[in-house]
């Protein structure tokens, strides 16, 4: 692919809004409730190993409850994708506060054997078709995919800190009072 642009057109099959799973880190969540008000315990859910397979095991955003694992998504409506897509406009309603996940997607960073940046690609298993009929400069990819790693290190920190605490009731949701905390209406 490229040093310096990646040939690639999105064709808005909406694939990446129905197919693909959309794993926030904490930050993308308080983006996304600034911009809309929405509450997270509406539009996260918590799912499984058995949900989602491009997950390894070793991730550290795994989250550990009663012997179970669980990570971080965007609900999804049945055969309808996100829960931020529109079902009549088919876009996205949060696109402009959208996870970092969503800006990167199809494109995924190569690195050299010393994990230095050496260009970027499209992932093996993108399903949408790869239209080759565009040229996407990889410098705002490059920018999005740091911010991404600063991101996923708080994130991964945040999860240390959850697994670490032991308790009877304690669910996946509880970690989102850990960086979320509801303002009560006035």
């Amino acid at each position: 692919m490229g040093k310096r642009h990646v040939y690639f057109r999105c064709h808005h099959t909406l694939h990446c809004c129905t197919d693909v799973v959309c794993l926030p880190t904490p930050w993308d969540v308080i983006q996304i409730v600034k911009k809309t008000g929405i509450s997270p315990y509406e539009f996260l859910t918590f799912i499984t190993p058995e949900d989602i397979s491009e997950v390894y095991k070793s991730d550290p955003t795994w989250l550990k409850c009663h012997g179970k694992r669980y990570i971080m998504a965007l609900k999804r409506h049945a055969g309808k994708g996100c829960f931020f897509l529109d079902p009549v406009r088919k876009v996205c309603t949060v696109y402009e506060v959208r996870p970092i996940l969503c800006r990167l997607y199809p494109f995924r960073l190569e690195t050299t054997r010393d994990g230095e940046f050496r260009s970027f690609g499209l992932h093996k298993d993108v399903g949408c078709p790869r239209h080759r009929d565009g040229k996407v400069p990889v410098e705002p990819l490059y920018q999005a995919y740091l911010e991404d790693e600063k991101h996923q290190q708080d994130y991964a920190d945040l999860v240390r800190v959850f697994n670490r605490k032991r308790y009877r009731d304690k669910r996946p949701e509880d970690f989102i009072k850990m960086f979320y905390q509801e303002v009560p209406n006035k």
